[in-house]
């Protein structure tokens, strides 16, 4: 099973820096399976890179989810 975390917001912003600083640690733990990026937004040509994987975890700052976690949608 191949996983994708992609951390993204902008960590100059301090509120926003959640999703790579997220990457940041998930990349330090050096997980087998486990690719890990990070950017200041997804893009379009994310799409492409995500359709790679079984498992896609997407990190983000959210002022009304703080701390939570969500399944957005599973294909089998």
């Amino acid at each position: 099973m191949s996983t994708l975390v992609i951390g993204y917001g902008n960590p100059g912003r301090l509120d926003d820096g959640l999703g790579p600083a997220f990457a940041e640690r998930i990349q330090g733990l050096g997980l087998s399976g486990v690719t890990v990026e990070s950017n200041y937004q997804l893009n379009i040509e994310d799409a492409e890179l995500v359709s790679r994987y079984d498992t896609v975890v997407f990190a983000d700052a959210s002022v009304d989810a703080a701390g939570s976690a969500r399944t957005l949608r599973h294909f089998s």
